[in-house]
C-alpha cells in the first residue's frame, strides 16, 4: 500500500539506531526526505526511492533543539512530519533517585520533547498541515520496575500531545503518539544485559523474562515500531489525531 509520502519532509530525533533509525529508513523507503539527527550523526544508510539525511542534534543542548525545526525548514522548505523521539532516563527504584536525576531526566526527556513539539506544529499550522508523532513506551500505561524516571516524563509528554492535538487540529496539524513495549534494540539488550549481571543469571534467562508477559511471545523489532509510525504519520491516516497508541503484542492489559 502507497502511504502517500512520496515526496515529504520527515524530521526524526534520536535517530542514529534503534527505533528511530528505523524509522527514518522507513520513511525514506516510502519516498520522504527523512532528516535523521542524532549527536552522532551516521552517514546515511541505503534506504529506498526517499533519502536519509543524517544531521547533528543533541537534545542536551536547548539552544541547538531551538534551531532544529527552523534549519530543516531552511534546508527543505517545509517540515510534513516531524517524530519527537528521545533517549531513555537512568533506570532505578523511586528512593534511590535524586534531585540531579529528576533534573536530567526533564533535560533529557521533557524540555527537548516541548521545543520540538512547539517549533514543528507552529511551522505545520502556518503551512497548512503536518504530523507530529510523540514515540514515548508502554511505561506511559504500565510502569515497570526502576522506570520511574521514564514513566513519569513520558507521561507528561503524553499529556502534553493530547493537550496539542486538540488545540492544532482546526490548522490541519495531527498529533499522535506511538508506545512501543519491549524491542529489540541495544538499549534494551543494554538493560537485559545488566539485570543478568545483576541477578547472576543468563541473558537469554532474562530475554524469557521479558517476553513471557507478551501474549505474542516474543519483544518486536524496531522495524515493526517504524511500520505504525509511518502509516499514522501518512495520509492514510489522515483522521487520526490525539491518538495513542501501543505496540507491545498485547503486554499492556489495561484498556486506553
Amino acid at each position: 500500500m502507497d502511504l502517500g509520502l512520496t515526496g515529504h519532509v520527515a524530521a526524526v530525533t534520536a535517530a542514529s539506531r534503534g527505533i528511530g533509525a528505523a524509522v527514518a529508513r522507513r520513511f525514506a523507503a516510502e519516498g520522504a526526505t527523512a532528516v535523521a539527527a542524532s549527536r552522532t550523526a551516521p552517514p546515511a544508510p541505503e534506504a529506498g526511492p526517499g533519502r536519509v539525511l543524517p544531521v547533528r542534534l543533541d537534545l542536551a543542548d536547548p539552544a541547538a533543539t531551538a534551531r532544529f525545526v527552523p534549519d530543516v525548514v531552511a534546508q527543505h522548505g517545509r517540515l510534513d512530519v516531524l517524530v519527537v523521539n528521545t533517549a531513555g532516563p537512568r533506570l532505578g527504584p523511586f528512593l534511590d533517585t535524586t534531585d540531579e536525576d529528576w533534573t536530567a531526566g526533564y533535560d533529557l526527556l521533557l524540555r527537548p520533547a516541548v521545543q520540538l513539539a512547539r517549533a514543528g506544529a507552529r511551522q505545520m499550522a502556518e503551512q497548512g498541515g503536518g504530523c507530529v508523532v510523540f514515540l514515548t513506551s508502554t511505561w506511559v500505561r504500565q510502569p515497570a520496575p526502576g522506570g520511574v524516571l521514564s514513566s513519569a516524563f513520558r507521561s507528561a509528554i503524553a499529556a502534553m500531545a493530547k493537550q496539542l492535538a486538540a488545540e492544532v487540529a482546526p490548522a490541519g496539524v495531527r498529533v499522535v503518539q506511538v508506545m512501543p513495549g519491549a524491542t529489540g534494540t541495544d538499549r534494551m539488550r543494554d538493560i537485559v544485559a545488566a539485570k543478568s549481571a545483576g541477578n547472576g543469571t543468563t541473558q537469554d534467562e532474562e530475554v524469557r523474562k521479558v517476553v513471557r508477559d507478551i501474549p505474542l511471545g516474543r519483544w518486536a523489532d524496531a522495524e515493526e515500531i517504524a511500520d505504525t509510525v509511518a502509516f499514522l504519520a501518512s495520509p492514510r491516516s489522515s483522521f487520526t489525531t490525539g491518538a495513542s497508541l501501543a505496540v507491545d503484542g498485547g503486554a499492556v492489559r489495561s484498556l486506553p
